[in-house]
């Protein structure tokens, strides 16, 4: 992560550098893998200084924390970055859709989006030849907006997310596709 520090009327030394350095990939790193940058602002009005900090945890995500009225921006810088570290925890808790709260079982939805057509007493047909299943992930599929799951998909770091439209209750999947651009499959009803 790239961090740049500056200065009004304060002096920035090496000691209070890395002092920042550390406390904001600190903060950061806890609720996201691969932060893009942040921006640290010191500055002196009088006898007080104020510290204001900008982090660009993800893509579309920037959150900003500022403290005032301090004696040394040391403290200063502290109490701001508590309080990006407060938004960070929120946002990524506000992102993460916790088991329950969608309203449908996991184990319901996949049935009904892999195998509508299936009746339970009918076998099917094993193909020898194709290849093996050798894993098995669970995933909670999130109730949201098609940005939000863009949103979701982007901080997860991952190729496709499948999510339940807000919108219409339909399962849909948003995708990353070779060219850089998002697809988005919705089913038809």
């Amino acid at each position: 992560m790239k961090i740049s520090l500056t200065g009004k009327q304060v002096d920035i030394g090496d000691r209070l550098r890395s002092h920042v350095e550390e406390g904001v990939m600190n903060a950061v790193n806890k609720y996201f893998n691969a932060p893009i940058s942040a921006t640290v602002a010191f500055s002196k009005e009088g006898e007080e200084f104020k510290a204001e900090i900008t982090v660009h945890p993800a893509k579309n995500i920037v959150l900003k924390g500022t403290s005032e009225g301090c004696a040394d921006p040391y403290s200063a810088f502290d109490s701001a970055n508590q309080h990006i570290a407060t938004r960070l925890r929120r946002h990524k808790n506000k992102l993460n859709d916790h088991k329950g709260k969608a309203g449908l079982d996991e184990a319901e939805i996949a049935n009904q989006a892999i195998f509508p057509l299936i009746e339970k007493d009918e076998e099917l047909d094993i193909n020898e030849d194709a290849p093996l299943t050798i894993a098995e992930t669970e995933a909670n599929i999130p109730v949201c907006t098609v940005s939000e799951a863009v949103m979701r998909m982007d901080l997860a770091d991952e190729n496709a997310l499948m999510f339940k439209n807000s919108a219409n209750n339909h399962i849909s999947m948003v995708y990353r596709r070779k060219d850089g651009n998002i697809g988005w499959v919705e089913p038809k009803a």
